[in-house]
């Protein structure tokens, strides 16, 4: 089953065009998978696009799934995916989408690097690597994971740049560098375990509620931009003030930073950093020029993060569907019959809880009984003068 509702397809339209996909586990009777595409909109919020239920995540499902997406918002200029690793991701993405530049999730990349035991300081420089937004930056960091850990370096080196590095990325990959529906999926932690019918009542009502307090919150800024790019421009102006500005003509000045210097356009809206023409928001050189000026700094901003467009991305609502007794149901629906689908119940008890990888940080938190100091139990206490048989200060005495 395959659904979007009008309001986000008309408010994707505000939105940049790059769209996050994944898929969490259902645990309900039928189990199968919730298939969800997301977007961020003008405040950096999470906007969802469309839902999709099918038995397992494979490469029919997907290229279905990406089929339908298609049909529901269409495509759009310079338009990039976000994904996981998954082999049938890439697979509908470029059967469906074959205009489309796919990205790979930075955050599910660096967990394969933890499971496969790679030191933290090789995980730091992939990082750096992975964010940097010049692509001379990023051939150093790569040198320098070759000459610390090569077995890491071709793992990397496996999948092209193109598709995790920001600098080296054919398209504008903006702040998304990761899937990053934590929000969505703490949303759909009650509801992966309802039937199909009301988990899809229980999101509507949801995203009712996240549409109509965006909408509110869109018109009480007083902001030419959204709040988040107020906050981000406000830390920039702060670190752009200790730097020197000389001005080169009426568009370019040069700008100086811990000896460094940097050429800012500001009618091509560039810089040597490569921030500027990247996320289509002032770095902090541009800030600087702009302060310099004393020109307005909203005017350098991308469309994509004005309060215009954060209005229009949640200009329309979603209304409820009222009680049954008020649908209009057609008779060619009506007649249908709906089966349960085929399904083969697995042994064991139905799992509730996911799996926690070994790279994720344990939240499970140990109070000791004795001493009541957190970080251990009564067995390996060493601070309770009465000591248990089996401590770890027994043992050594």
């Amino acid at each position: 089953m395959f659904y979007a509702y009008g309001s986000s397809i008309a408010g994707w339209n505000h939105c940049r065009p790059v769209i996050a996909v994944d898929a969490t586990f259902l645990k309900s009777k039928y189990r199968g998978v919730l298939m969800i595409s997301v977007s961020k909109d003008a405040n950096n919020q999470i906007f969802p696009l469309a839902f999709g239920i099918a038995e397992s995540e494979n490469n029919n499902s997907y290229e279905w799934y990406f089929s339908q997406l298609r049909n529901a918002i269409g495509s759009r200029e310079n338009l990039i995916f976000l994904s996981d690793r998954h082999q049938a991701i890439a697979n509908g993405i470029v059967k469906v989408y074959p205009e489309s530049h796919h990205g790979i999730c930075i955050y599910h990349l660096e967990q394969n690097l933890k499971r496969r035991k790679v030191k933290s300081e090789v995980i730091k420089l992939f990082q750096s690597a992975a964010r940097v937004y010049k692509r001379k930056e990023f051939d150093i960091y790569m040198s320098d994971i070759a000459n610390v850990d090569k077995k890491t370096y071709d793992y990397l080196m496996e999948e092209p740049p193109e598709r995790w590095a920001r600098s080296c990325s054919p398209r504008r990959r903006y702040d998304m560098l990761t899937t990053s529906i934590v929000e969505l999926n703490s949303l759909l932690l009650e509801a992966k375990e309802l039937p199909i019918l009301r988990m899809m009542d229980f999101i509507q009502v949801k995203l009712q509620d996240w549409f109509y307090e965006r909408r509110n919150k869109a018109e009480g800024t007083f902001y030419d931009v959204s709040c988040w790019v107020e906050e981000e421009l406000k830390k920039r102006i702060d670190l752009a003030f200790t730097l020197n500005v000389f001005p080169v003509d009426s568009w370019r000045s040069r700008v100086e930073e811990e000896g460094i210097t940097f050429l800012v356009d500001l009618n091509k809206r560039t810089c040597d950093c490569f921030q500027f023409q990247l996320d289509e928001l002032s770095c902090i050189h541009a800030i600087a020029v702009i302060e310099k000026r004393n020109i307005k700094k909203s005017d350098f901003c991308s469309h994509w993060y004005l309060k215009e467009s954060w209005l229009k991305t949640y200009e329309r609502q979603i209304h409820p569907v009222g009680h049954t007794d008020s649908w209009i149901v057609p008779e060619s629906v009506k007649s249908q019959i709906v089966k349960p689908p085929d399904f083969k119940v697995p042994p064991g008890r139905r799992q509730k809880k996911r799996h926690i990888p070994a790279t994720e940080p344990s939240k499970i938190t140990f109070k000791c009984g004795r001493c009541r100091r957190i970080g251990h139990n009564r067995t390996a206490c060493i601070y309770s003068p009465a000591l248990h048989p089996f401590s770890r200060k027994h043992r050594e005495e």
